[in-house]
């Protein structure tokens, strides 16, 4: 009785173990028959799937046609040693290995022989040939015994990847720029999707150390090459600008500088130089101070605050304003003007001329002062508010102060009459010289003329005018008088061209410190103006950071020279006709 009570007891884990037993062949039908589709589709989806197949990036180009960017494809050889059939392999290796020698020429028939030998009795399906070669080696290469075979049969394996070269080096790189996992930079950036067309898909198998070989695929989706951007930038003013901005950062030892040409009716870009100095003293396309450089400009704002104080109709460029000995204060904070003794009682012309810090900044706090709001609401109007939304990455916005805010003081309005206390890109600087230039109707800044593919035009630019007129005719006409006077009687008298009439401002500002950054310090020299005087066709910024000033840092000393050489050297190469400048009196100081 005791046996069997004890017998009843193992009962229960001998069903349980049988059960177990019964479960295994169950399971092995149940993955063969149901789940096994399933797993082979897995095991399939590891080792064979489609793969992105890279577009051909498309062209950059030159206003006048130059390639600026270009994708050139480049290739790597590797060799299935596998898919080759025996008797072909035994019968042309030696033949192959020749060719490959003479082909590429870095190795012996000898050595190729050896490793194509190794390569077949190890196994290897993916065996590197060589790296970084060009087409017309590849269509060599296709001709070659065993190769000639084809992929699937021959053993020959190509991956193409895209390299992007810049035929002009340095010339204008920051503009053109770059497209990159987390930075798009420059045209590149801006015009990438355009660029990059539509990668294609080829189903591919993972063989051994990780590679993916191509199989044939009925379903291949063929890659859509990239479309060309044409570009606004004429590459030989680009080089003329670059080489005018170059010699001065080197004669005056500055960290950095830029240099802009615009066409004064479009607002094309022609010339965009950006170079900043490295630890051995020599200069590169850096960063886009044109776009991104957000700086106290100085007095090449006070084209801004004349505009301002002539169409508010709360001066005349005749009016007399009192500059005193050269300093006057405002709240016990003083204003200088560089002539040592001032320039005592002059018009408001002339103090645009010689650059009176002094007259500016009493003419807007004694017109404004009541109703700061109106001052600043005019620069609104003249654009200086906003960014010029040129088509590039990186604009910095502008800063200008607005009253009532924690910036604001007593001494705001004199202090942003002669450029301070507001922050403005060389860019946006620019636009409204070239506002000026082009009778008063700003235009928007832009560097794609086209976009294209095969030639053909998909997209062309269409001028953008950001403000029909900034001002009236009167005042315009006023202004671009006192431009042209700064050049023949003001600040900028040693650029002044016999042939052809330039108009400008020189502005020299002293840049803030920030924090104990002792290189921060020193002064910022510019010069903005546009030529022919009478007749504009160009516009042009230079602005010169931190030159040495045991050298020279006024701007018509470094910048203003740089403008005189980019003008004379675009009429060299693009001569206008004869340019008369009208008669001319000078205002009495």
């Amino acid at each position: 009785m005791d046996q069997k009570r004890a017998n009843m007891r193992y009962l229960p884990f001998v069903v349980l173990l049988v059960l177990g037993l019964l479960a295994i062949p169950v399971r092995i039908i149940t993955i063969q028959a149901i789940d096994g589709e399933t797993l082979e589709q897995l095991e399939r989806d590891h080792y064979v799937k489609p793969v992105p197949v890279e577009a051909v990036r498309g062209n950059i180009f030159s206003s006048d046609g130059k390639l600026l960017a270009i994708t050139s494809p480049r290739y790597e050889i590797h060799f299935d040693a596998v898919t080759v059939p025996p008797a072909l392999f035994q019968e042309q290796v030696g033949a192959l290995a020749r060719g490959l020698a003479r082909v590429l020429g870095d190795q012996s028939a000898e050595s190729y022989k050896r490793l194509l030998l190794e390569a077949r009795n190890t196994g290897n399906q993916y065996t590197l040939i060589h790296r970084d070669v060009d087409y017309r080696v590849i269509t060599e290469l296709r001709d070659l015994p065993i190769f000639s075979e084809g992929q699937y049969k021959g053993g020959l394996i190509v991956h193409r990847h895209n390299d992007r070269e810049l035929p002009f080096g340095k010339l204008a790189e920051r503009t053109i720029g770059y497209d990159r996992v987390g930075a798009r930079v420059g045209v590149e950036g801006w015009y990438s999707h355009d660029l990059s067309g539509q990668e294609g898909r080829r189903l591919s198998q993972k063989i051994s150390g990780g590679a993916w070989r191509p199989l044939p695929d009925a379903s291949e989706v063929q890659p859509v090459d990239g479309s060309d951007v044409v570009t606004t930038i004429d590459v030989r003013i680009q080089d003329i600008a670059q080489r005018a901005l170059l010699r001065s950062l080197e004669k005056f030892e500055a960290d950095h500088g830029t240099a802009i040409v615009m066409d004064v009716k479009t607002g094309a870009i022609r010339a965009m130089v950006n170079l900043g100095r490295t630890s051995v003293n020599t200069y590169y396309e850096e960063r886009n101070f044109a776009v991104w450089e957000s700086t106290e400009p100085g007095s090449t704002f006070k084209l801004a605050t004349l505009l301002a104080l002539l169409e508010d109709g709360v001066a005349d460029t005749a009016d007399i304003v009192d500059t005193e000995d050269g300093v006057y204060s405002f709240y016990n904070v003083p204003v200088r003007d560089s002539r040592r003794g001032g320039y005592g009682k002059i018009s408001l012309g002339r103090a645009f001329e010689v650059s009176s810090n002094i007259a500016m900044a009493r003419l807007v706090n004694e017109s404004y002062s009541n109703h700061p709001s109106k001052f600043i609401d005019r620069l609104y109007v003249l654009g200086l508010g906003e960014k010029t939304g040129v088509d590039i990455q990186g604009e910095t916005a502008p800063h200008i102060p607005l009253p009532g805010s924690k910036e604001w003081s007593g001494i705001s309005l004199p202090w942003i009459s002669h450029g301070y206390g507001i922050k403005l890109t060389p860019l946006q600087m620019l636009a409204l010289y070239n506002a000026v230039a082009n009778d008063g109707e700003m235009v928007q800044p832009y560097l794609m003329e086209e976009i294209q593919r095969n030639g053909e035009a998909l997209k062309t630019h269409e001028k953008v005018v950001v403000n029909p007129a900034i001002c009236s005719s009167s005042t315009l006409a006023k202004v671009r008088d006192v431009l042209e006077k700064v050049v023949m009687y003001g600040t900028a008298t040693n650029i002044a061209m016999g042939d052809v009439p330039l108009a400008g401002k020189t502005g020299t500002s002293k840049l803030k410190y920030w924090e104990d950054d002792e290189d921060a310090r020193g002064y910022q020299s510019s010069f903005m103006g546009y030529f022919p005087a009478d007749k504009p066709q160009y516009s042009c910024a230079v602005v010169v950071s931190r030159p040495n000033p045991k050298i020279g840092y006024y701007g018509n000393v470094v910048a203003a020279p740089v403008f005189a050489e980019i003008a004379d050297q675009i009429i060299e190469y693009q001569p206008f006709q004869q340019f008369v400048p009208r008669q001319m009196t000078m205002l009495e100081p």
